[in-house]
Protein backbone atom coordinates (compact mmCIF):
# COMPACT_ATOMS: atom_id res chain seq x y z
CA UNK A 1 0.00 0.00 0.00
CA UNK A 2 1.71 3.40 -1.09
CA UNK A 3 -0.35 5.85 1.48
CA UNK A 4 -1.73 8.01 -1.16
CA UNK A 5 -4.37 9.21 -2.95
CA UNK A 6 -4.89 10.39 -6.60
CA UNK A 7 -7.39 11.19 -9.26
CA UNK A 8 -9.10 7.57 -11.00
CA UNK A 9 -9.55 9.46 -13.94
CA UNK A 10 -10.44 12.44 -15.90
CA UNK A 11 -13.53 13.85 -15.23
CA UNK A 12 -16.26 12.81 -18.04
CA UNK A 13 -19.24 16.18 -18.08
CA UNK A 14 -22.40 14.89 -18.56
CA UNK A 15 -25.10 17.85 -19.54
CA UNK A 16 -27.83 18.37 -16.62
CA UNK A 17 -30.27 20.36 -18.19
CA UNK A 18 -32.03 19.21 -21.32
CA UNK A 19 -29.83 19.93 -24.60
CA UNK A 20 -29.64 23.52 -22.86
CA UNK A 21 -33.39 24.31 -23.38
CA UNK A 22 -34.26 24.36 -20.08
CA UNK A 23 -31.72 27.66 -19.75
CA UNK A 24 -32.43 29.21 -22.85
CA UNK A 25 -32.87 33.19 -22.37
CA UNK A 26 -33.61 32.29 -18.60
CA UNK A 27 -33.60 36.56 -17.42
CA UNK A 28 -31.76 37.61 -15.13
CA UNK A 29 -32.69 36.99 -11.61
CA UNK A 30 -34.99 33.49 -12.23
CA UNK A 31 -34.63 30.03 -12.05
CA UNK A 32 -33.87 27.02 -13.70
CA UNK A 33 -34.68 23.54 -12.54
CA UNK A 34 -33.13 20.67 -14.81
CA UNK A 35 -35.56 17.94 -16.30
CA UNK A 36 -32.76 15.74 -16.23
CA UNK A 37 -32.83 13.46 -13.66
CA UNK A 38 -29.28 12.26 -12.00
CA UNK A 39 -29.50 8.93 -10.32
CA UNK A 40 -26.50 8.60 -8.08
CA UNK A 41 -28.11 4.98 -6.45
CA UNK A 42 -25.89 2.74 -7.89
CA UNK A 43 -22.47 4.77 -8.15
CA UNK A 44 -22.63 6.12 -4.72
CA UNK A 45 -19.88 8.72 -6.33
CA UNK A 46 -19.02 11.38 -3.28
CA UNK A 47 -17.65 14.48 -5.21
CA UNK A 48 -18.35 15.91 -8.31
CA UNK A 49 -17.65 18.91 -10.27
CA UNK A 50 -20.12 21.83 -12.11
CA UNK A 51 -18.72 23.28 -14.99
CA UNK A 52 -21.20 25.55 -17.53
CA UNK A 53 -20.75 27.47 -20.53
CA UNK A 54 -23.06 30.51 -21.30
CA UNK A 55 -22.59 31.86 -24.83
CA UNK A 56 -23.18 35.18 -26.30
CA UNK A 57 -23.30 37.05 -22.65
CA UNK A 58 -21.95 40.35 -21.19
CA UNK A 59 -22.04 40.21 -17.42
CA UNK A 60 -23.51 42.86 -14.98
CA UNK A 61 -21.96 45.15 -12.42
CA UNK A 62 -21.65 44.09 -9.03
CA UNK A 63 -20.85 40.21 -8.20
CA UNK A 64 -22.21 37.96 -11.67
CA UNK A 65 -23.10 34.65 -11.02
CA UNK A 66 -24.82 31.68 -11.70
CA UNK A 67 -25.71 29.89 -8.23
CA UNK A 68 -25.96 26.23 -8.11
CA UNK A 69 -28.55 24.11 -6.25
CA UNK A 70 -28.64 20.26 -5.51
CA UNK A 71 -32.02 19.01 -4.91
CA UNK A 72 -32.07 15.82 -3.53
CA UNK A 73 -35.17 13.24 -3.97
CA UNK A 74 -37.41 13.20 -1.17
CA UNK A 75 -38.71 10.45 0.53
CA UNK A 76 -42.32 10.94 -0.84
CA UNK A 77 -40.78 9.83 -4.14
CA UNK A 78 -41.53 12.68 -6.59
CA UNK A 79 -40.17 16.44 -5.23
CA UNK A 80 -36.99 17.48 -5.68
CA UNK A 81 -35.52 19.72 -3.18
CA UNK A 82 -38.33 21.94 -1.20
CA UNK A 83 -40.44 21.49 -4.26
CA UNK A 84 -40.97 25.25 -4.73
CA UNK A 85 -38.19 26.10 -7.27
CA UNK A 86 -39.19 27.58 -10.33
CA UNK A 87 -39.48 31.08 -12.85
CA UNK A 88 -38.31 33.96 -10.12
CA UNK A 89 -38.38 31.04 -6.87
CA UNK A 90 -35.17 29.84 -5.91
CA UNK A 91 -34.89 27.17 -4.03
CA UNK A 92 -33.94 27.31 -0.30
CA UNK A 93 -31.06 28.67 0.54
CA UNK A 94 -30.07 24.64 2.44
CA UNK A 95 -30.01 23.57 -1.27
CA UNK A 96 -26.98 26.06 -2.32
CA UNK A 97 -23.96 24.24 -2.94
CA UNK A 98 -22.09 26.90 -4.90
CA UNK A 99 -21.93 29.89 -7.37
CA UNK A 100 -19.41 30.35 -10.51
CA UNK A 101 -18.54 33.77 -10.42
CA UNK A 102 -16.80 36.01 -13.30
CA UNK A 103 -15.45 39.97 -13.13
CA UNK A 104 -18.52 42.44 -13.24
CA UNK A 105 -18.85 44.13 -16.81
CA UNK A 106 -17.23 41.57 -18.91
CA UNK A 107 -18.22 42.43 -22.72
CA UNK A 108 -20.19 39.99 -24.72
CA UNK A 109 -18.50 36.09 -25.23
CA UNK A 110 -18.88 33.01 -24.09
CA UNK A 111 -18.58 32.90 -20.48
CA UNK A 112 -17.07 29.72 -19.13
CA UNK A 113 -16.25 27.53 -15.19
CA UNK A 114 -16.49 25.37 -13.24
CA UNK A 115 -17.16 24.87 -8.80
CA UNK A 116 -16.15 21.19 -7.22
CA UNK A 117 -19.42 20.91 -4.85
CA UNK A 118 -18.11 21.18 -1.56
CA UNK A 119 -20.90 19.77 0.20
CA UNK A 120 -20.81 16.02 -1.51
CA UNK A 121 -23.10 14.21 -3.78
CA UNK A 122 -26.38 12.68 -1.74
CA UNK A 123 -26.70 8.65 -2.19
CA UNK A 124 -29.67 8.71 -4.17
CA UNK A 125 -31.77 10.68 -7.35
CA UNK A 126 -31.22 14.42 -7.57
CA UNK A 127 -31.55 17.82 -10.22
CA UNK A 128 -29.51 20.90 -10.42
CA UNK A 129 -31.12 24.20 -10.09
CA UNK A 130 -29.31 27.44 -11.30
CA UNK A 131 -30.12 31.17 -10.67
CA UNK A 132 -28.98 33.48 -13.11
CA UNK A 133 -27.41 36.44 -11.08
CA UNK A 134 -25.12 37.02 -14.34
CA UNK A 135 -26.80 40.52 -14.52
CA UNK A 136 -28.24 39.66 -17.93
CA UNK A 137 -30.37 37.02 -20.01
CA UNK A 138 -28.74 33.79 -20.55
CA UNK A 139 -28.44 33.33 -24.71
CA UNK A 140 -31.84 31.96 -26.71
CA UNK A 141 -29.82 28.81 -27.07
CA UNK A 142 -26.27 27.16 -26.46
CA UNK A 143 -26.18 27.60 -22.42
CA UNK A 144 -24.82 24.27 -20.86
CA UNK A 145 -24.63 23.58 -17.08
CA UNK A 146 -22.52 19.74 -16.44
CA UNK A 147 -22.10 17.65 -13.95
CA UNK A 148 -18.75 15.41 -13.40
CA UNK A 149 -18.29 13.18 -10.70
CA UNK A 150 -14.64 12.48 -9.45
CA UNK A 151 -13.47 9.67 -8.20
CA UNK A 152 -10.09 8.86 -5.67
CA UNK A 153 -7.76 6.00 -6.19
CA UNK A 154 -6.08 5.51 -2.83
CA UNK A 155 -4.21 2.61 -3.72
CA UNK A 156 -2.00 5.36 -5.83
Amino acid sequence: MSGKAIWNAALTYAAQFNAGADLNSLAAGSCAVSSTVYDNTTNLYTDAWVSCSLPTLATGAGAPSLDVYLLPLNQDGTTYGDGTASGTVAPSAAYRVGSITWAPSLASGTQVGSIQLPSGLPPTKFKLAVVNNVGNALAASGNVVALAPDTLNLNG
